[in-house]
C-alpha cells in the first residue's frame, strides 16, 4: 500500500500517522484564564524535545468550536504564557478521559471531575494536588505550519513522588508509576509497566566480538 499525504484528505494523516507513531506520552495539562479558571485537558502529541535548557514540544491542534479557532489550553498558554504538565497514571485513567470532553469554554474540568489544585512553585496556574509527577513550565514559543501548532515550552520546575525518587542516584524508578501512552484510534491506551532491559549497543565491543568471530572461524 502507498499513501500520498500530500494529496490525500487531511484527515487521513492523522488517522494513520496516530496509529503508527505510539505508544504516546501524555501531557496532562493545567492552562488558566484571564479569569482565573483552570482548564484541564490531556494531548498525546507530546515529548520532550531536549534538556538544555529542558524543552517539551505539544502539538495542540486548532478547533471550529471557537472564533479564534484555538482550544482553550492553548488560548490560556499564549496568552499568560505558563502551564503545567501532569503524568497520566493507571488510577488516572477515567479522571483524565473525562477532561477530554468538550466542555463550555470557561467551565473547569477540575471542578466537573473533582481533582484537587493546589499552588504551583515557578508559575501562577496551579498544578493537580495528587498527580505523581508535575513540570511546570514556560512557554517559549508557538511555531505555526498551517494548521499545525507546535507548543515549545521550557520546565522550571519539578514536582515529584517521594516513592519514586532515589535522591542517592538522582533516578526515577517510572517502571513503578504506572505510567500510561495514548495508542492508536479513539480510546485506546498502553501500560508501560511490560519492559525489557537492554543495555546501549557499544561500538567497540561490537567491534572486538566481530574481530574474535572472524579470528576463530574455521
Amino acid at each position: 500500500m502507498e499513501l500520498n499525504l500530500a494529496q490525500d484528505p487531511d484527515d487521513l494523516a492523522y488517522r494513520l500517522l496516530s496509529s503508527l507513531v505510539v505508544p504516546r506520552p501524555i501531557a496532562w495539562i493545567t492552562s488558566m484564564n484571564e479569569e482565573g479558571v483552570v482548564n484541564v485537558a490531556p494531548f498525546s502529541f507530546f515529548n520532550l524535545m531536549g534538556d538544555d535548557p529542558p524543552i517539551v514540544a505539544l502539538g495542540i491542534g486548532p478547533t471550529e468550536t471557537s472564533p479564534d479557532g484555538l482550544k482553550d489550553t492553548a488560548r490560556n498558554i499564549r496568552r499568560g504564557g505558563e502551564f503545567v504538565i501532569h503524568v497520566v497514571t493507571e488510577p488516572d485513567l477515567e479522571t483524565m478521559n473525562l477532561t477530554s470532553a468538550d466542555f463550555p469554554s470557561g467551565e473547569s474540568e477540575a471542578a466537573a471531575a473533582g481533582i484537587t489544585l493546589v499552588p504551583s512553585t515557578a508559575v501562577k496556574v496551579p498544578r493537580m494536588a495528587d498527580a505523581m509527577a508535575a513540570m511546570e513550565c514556560r512557554l517559549e514559543q508557538v511555531v505555526e505550519i498551517g494548521n499545525t501548532h507546535v507548543t515549545l515550552g521550557r520546565v522550571l520546575h519539578l514536582h515529584l513522588d517521594d516513592r519514586f525518587y532515589d535522591a542517592e542516584k538522582h533516578y526515577v524508578h517510572a517502571e513503578r508509576m504506572r505510567i500510561l501512552g495514548r495508542m492508536h484510534g479513539r480510546g485506546w491506551y498502553a501500560r508501560t509497566t511490560d519492559l525489557r532491559e537492554l543495555p546501549r549497543a557499544s561500538y567497540a565491543a561490537w567491534r572486538a566480538e566481530r574481530d574474535g568471530a572472524q579470528e576463530t572461524a574455521p
